[in-house]
C-alpha cells in the first residue's frame, strides 16, 4: 500500500516522498528512511548547511498507535513531525 511521507517541520517542511508500506516493519523505519533520504537529496545539491540541520533533526510520528493503523486510514499523507 502506498502512501505519501510528508515531513511537518519549521525548515523541511513539505519534503515528501512515496513509500510502500509494505517494504517497512515499523515506524521508526519509516522515519529513518525519509530522513536519510532528505540528507542524501541536500547533499546531492551541495546544501551543506541545510544538510547538517537536517542531520540533527529529530523527526517522529503522532496520532498512530500501531504500525498496522497506517493501512486502516483513508488518509494518504502521514506526517512526520519535527517540530516537537
Amino acid at each position: 500500500m502506498q502512501k505519501i511521507l510528508q515531513i511537518s517541520d519549521e525548515l523541511f517542511w513539505g519534503y515528501n516522498m512515496i513509500v510502500d508500506l509494505d517494504n517497512y516493519k515499523s515506524f521508526e523505519e519509516l522515519v529513518l528512511t525519509i530522513k536519510n533520504d532528505l540528507i542524501k537529496f541536500l547533499n546531492m545539491n551541495n546544501l551543506q548547511i541545510l544538510k547538517e540541520k537536517a542531520e540533527l533533526l529529530n523527526l517522529h510520528y503522532h496520532g498512530y498507535d500501531k504500525y498496522e493503523d497506517l493501512y486502516k486510514t483513508n488518509e494518504m499523507i502521514i506526517y512526520i513531525c519535527g517540530h516537537c
